[in-house]
């Protein structure tokens, strides 16, 4: 049989070439000429096909996980800007400066954490203002901090507000506060009934 008559003459050859680096394949046998050739193998060649696009789909899922905590993030900061304009319009009202009605909101939330209540963006950037401001940075620089980190216009004004406030005094900033605060809601039902909508156009 050819095949175990091949199967002896290679195992010859390989032990004669046992202390070689290279090995000389047999070129026939019998009078039959033998042709040699590389078997391909292919998966590597399509595994480095593959990658880029791989690495394009995990790309665009980590920047749309990105992207929808971002929304998420503003969406959340949104909701909660009323109570924080209305609380600040309140406290001042009373009597209290903005620094100090500022580390009140702050406060109020260390202590609700505490108890296990839900993270707030909006809280976080408050309490991280009052850290700058412990730390030694000046308050009207803390709040102009403050709107920057927020990114969204209505923290924007609001940090712009109480800087200026900060800087030059206000006597009606209470006033100015009540007002934004009854602006802020009427536009939290707005948006509130918009997304209603589209919940039951989803529907």
């Amino acid at each position: 049989d050819k095949s175990e008559l091949l199967a002896r003459q290679l195992a010859v050859i390989e032990e004669d070439s046992r202390e070689q680096q290279n090995m000389t394949l047999p070129s026939e046998i019998g009078s039959q000429g033998i042709r040699w050739c590389y078997q391909r193998n292919y998966r590597g060649l399509l595994f480095l096909a593959a990658t880029p696009v791989l690495v394009c789909l995990i790309s665009h899922g980590k920047d749309r996980d990105l992207h929808r905590l971002v929304l998420d993030r503003e969406e959340q900061m949104c909701m909660d800007y009323p109570e924080i304009v209305s609380a600040l319009a309140l406290l001042t009202g009373a009597g209290m400066t903005v620094p100090n009605a500022w580390n009140k909101l702050a406060g109020d939330y260390r202590q609700q954490c505490e108890r296990g209540g839900r993270k707030r963006y909006a809280y976080e950037e408050i309490l991280l203002t009052v850290h700058e401001m412990e730390s030694g940075v000046a308050q009207a620089k803390a709040f102009e901090h403050f709107g920057r980190r927020c990114r969204i216009p209505r923290y924007t004004r609001l940090s712009t507000m109480l800087s200026q406030n900060i800087r030059k005094g206000a006597a009606n900033l209470p006033l100015l506060l009540k007002e934004e605060a009854a602006g802020a809601f009427e536009e939290r039902k707005h948006t509130a009934r918009e997304l209603g909508e589209k919940a039951r156009t989803k529907l």
